[in-house]
């Protein structure tokens, strides 16, 4: 077993809301030819060992990311959806307000695919910046130092590559341009009433428009079997999702989303929904207008 520990990019806190009285939600995944139920423990899931692990750093570095940034986010957020899930009027502060905003960006960027973009793309940004650093150091560094910034580096075990990219993973999610306009849309949850199947969520629980500035901008995250979360920018578009619920479109049309967006799993409180899980799970439709974006890192 891997030393760097489980770093889950589907929070433990946030599956807790699917399981039933044995402690366990059903894993769906299709390690073979077809997809497969499993009752696991929250921890158990949606983690790969050492994911926003930096190697080549100090000791109390090398985890900070995980141990410290993603830590930090998804404490707020838990706070945060335990206000979101009682009774309303809820009492956000601001920093209640903003972990939730960040934690939806988090769920965006912090998937084993995301994270593997980012990494590249920030070590592509260091290696370009690289001339003016190895410049700047001659310029400033002491006697007793070493004779270029290569020596230095080495005597001192930075890995300043490994670092851009950590710092440049924590920049995208705590983006503020972004964590403010998720802050600024109008939030609702929706309770789910008698419903004939029961909200899924995935490895990709964001169901997004096509981006979030628009006026017809819509972004949901199944939060329960029985809520969802819902951000839009003006009261006709919240009107118009309001009115899909009323009409009972509302656990299809999500469960149909946050399925074909999965990559390996999609979780439920039971195992009632195999039949459709099966026909979507890996389909990996989509998730969000930047899914699929392709960092231009690579040209000079």
């Amino acid at each position: 077993m891997s030393k760097e520990g489980k770093h889950h990019y589907i929070p433990v806190f946030y599956l807790k809301q699917w399981t039933g009285a044995d402690g366990r939600l059903c894993e769906f995944s299709k390690p073979y030819d077809r997809v497969k139920p499993k009752r696991v423990h929250p921890d158990g899931t949606g983690y790969v060992h050492g994911l926003n692990t930096i190697p080549g750093l100090p000791p109390h570095e090398t985890n900070y990311l995980e141990d410290y940034f993603m830590q930090l986010t998804d404490n707020y957020a838990s706070r945060a959806l335990r206000i979101l899930l009682a009774k309303t009027p809820w009492k956000f502060t601001d920093k209640d307000r903003s972990g939730w905003s960040r934690f939806i960006v988090s769920l965006v960027a912090r998937n084993p695919e995301a994270i593997e973009r980012l990494k590249d793309a920030g070590h592509v940004l260091f290696d370009r910046a690289l001339p003016a650093i190895e410049a700047d150091y001659a310029k400033r560094k002491q006697p007793t130092d070493p004779p270029t910034y290569a020596e230095y580096v080495a005597k001192n075990s930075l890995n300043p590559r490994g670092r851009a990219a950590a710092i440049l993973i924590q920049n995208i999610i705590d983006h503020p341009q972004l964590g403010n306009h998720i802050n600024q849309m109008r939030w609702m949850v929706l309770r789910i009433e008698r419903p004939k199947h029961l909200l899924l969520t995935s490895d990709r629980p964001i169901v997004m428009t096509n981006g979030l500035g628009y006026e017809d901008s819509q972004l949901f995250l199944p939060i329960s079997p029985y809520h969802v979360f819902v951000a839009t920018n003006n009261i006709k578009t919240e009107n118009y999702i309001r009115s899909v619920m009323n009409r009972g479109q509302m656990v299809q049309q999500i469960n149909d989303r946050v399925a074909l967006q999965s990559y390996k799993f999609v979780y439920g409180f039971s195992d009632v929904q195999l039949s459709f899980v099966s026909a979507r799970l890996g389909m990996k439709y989509t998730a969000h207008p930047v899914e699929n974006l392709k960092l231009d890192v690579h040209k000079p």
